[in-house]
């Protein structure tokens, strides 16, 4: 007999999440809670309103959710190896030309071809959340969160550095250094290391060896209880999944979370200017935020591989909830600042697995990217006007706190309905797989059962 081929120490799977986790981190910087640090000394130089500036944020987020559903497709055909090596060309050098602009349309018009790639765009990013669910199955949550942490941890250093660059050299060279990063942070990696899936090179997700016969016959004879995702049997297709009213509830639930909190993160900092706290404490808040999502989002991604996901979903609301306190109540001592970023980080990185997964643990792996294509032009276009209607209600002159307790309510009903997103029945024509599946399962039962009797 042939020995089997010994498999590798290490899963070729956590050189995709690498990959993912290092261009979520390189390419942070166009993502409202960096750009809120660029956001009034652009202005002043500019000639502009800060709110003018802000529509940039929503062009970008527009620019992605109508590029996501022709990107996921082609991201579930053929990979993410060169659309990520290209796009991370077009960040980079989209950066950079934020570097010399000196008028408003033109950055309205790089703006729009940096939303293109889908990077740090909220919900949009198929070329880091797909990768890692296409390899992994029973690790998919401490996978998926491990490469989301990236743009977290990259969120907190891009504060960190977006405040010294801007104060040392001015933001035009800020610019061009951001830009520079997320290119060599992107295109090596996904051009020389990415793949689309471990059957493409002869692996299994997880890393699995491959079942005996012995195996798949046990497996079938199972219990259906037992099968941790009983979707992950299935593969939805676009049009199925569409049709299930739960995807359009969670569609719901995270455009009203994205319309709300994208003026949070731009407008938060001027608030506490307004307070007189300094611009350190504020950039080390800030920076604990992500920090704080990056840590919370890897641990409660192990715990989603064990309990129903909708529940930590709903459970990082809370913590949300708490952490806007602090600005809903008008507090005025410094460390609020702190307090605030360290609880909204706690809600923000369990929310966020919820968010991540929900797609790939009740849809499958085989379309999630078409999928999550074909829901992201309404969650960002319509999420994207948040931050120039904040803007314009606090021109009008809205006082922050019912500002805050505005987005307070709307967040509040988002996370309960996270409680109701149920996984969703098998369509029709996999109802039948489903059935036949139960059939073999009677089979195998019935086929034990007559064996014992024969044995007795």
């Amino acid at each position: 007999m042939t020995a089997a081929a010994p498999r590798p120490r290490v899963f070729y799977g956590w050189v995709i999440v690498a990959c993912a986790w290092l261009a979520n981190f390189t390419t942070t910087s166009a993502n409202p809670l960096v750009f809120s640090f660029f956001l009034f000394p652009m202005a002043e130089t500019l000639g502009v309103r800060p709110s003018d500036l802000v529509w940039g944020i929503t062009i970008r987020s527009v620019a992605g959710g109508l590029f996501a559903p022709y990107f996921g497709r082609i991201i579930d055909r053929h990979g993410s190896r060169w659309p990520g090596a290209i796009s991370g060309v077009i960040m980079g050098a989209t950066l950079i030309g934020f570097s010399s602009i000196t008028n408003l349309w033109v950055l309205y018009a790089l703006f729009f071809v940096s939303g293109l790639t889908g990077f740090s765009i909220f919900g949009g990013n198929v070329l880091t959340i797909v990768p890692p669910a296409n390899w992994f199955v029973a690790k998919r949550g401490r996978a998926i969160s491990i490469s989301a942490s990236g743009q977290l941890v990259g969120s907190a250093a891009s504060a960190i550095a977006a405040a010294f660059f801007i104060e040392r050299f001015g933001w035009q060279t800020a610019w061009a250094i951001f830009g520079v990063i997320a290119f060599l942070g992107v295109t090596p990696a996904y051009a020389l290391f990415m793949r689309r899936r471990p059957e493409d090179i002869g692996l299994l997700p997880d890393g699995a060896a491959a079942p005996t016969a012995a195996e798949i016959a046990a497996e079938t004879a199972k219990p259906a209880a037992v099968v941790q995702r009983a979707n992950e049997r299935y593969e939805f297709t676009v049009s199925e999944a569409l049709r299930t009213p739960v995807l359009w509830l969670h569609v719901a639930a995270f455009t009203t979370m994205l319309t709300v909190i994208s003026p949070f993160l731009l407008f938060r900092n001027h608030y506490w200017q307004e307070l007189g706290f300094s611009p350190q404490l504020i950039a080390i808040g800030i920076a604990l935020d992500p920090f704080t999502v990056a840590i919370m989002s890897i641990g409660m991604g192990v715990v989603a591989e064990r309990v129903p996901i909708r529940y930590v979903g709903a459970f990082g609301g809370v913590w949300r909830l708490l952490g806007m306190l602090p600005l809903t109540l008008g507090a005025t001592w410094p460390s609020s600042v702190l307090v605030h970023n360290f609880v909204w980080g706690i809600g923000s990185g369990t929310t966020s697995v919820f968010q991540t997964l929900m797609i790939p643990d009740y849809f499958g792996r085989g379309h999630q990217g078409a999928i999550r294509g074909a829901v992201t032009p309404v969650m960002v276009i319509v999420g994207s006007l948040g931050g120039p209607l904040g803007g314009y209600l606090l021109d009008a002159g809205m006082s922050y706190r019912m500002f805050f307790w505005g987005i307070f309510a709307a967040v509040a009903l988002a996370s309960a309905s996270i409680l109701l997103q149920t996984p969703p029945r098998p369509p029709p024509r996999l109802q039948a797989e489903a059935d036949a599946h139960a059939a073999r399962r009677e089979d195998a039962e019935s086929a034990g059962a007559g064996a014992r009797d024969r044995e007795g």
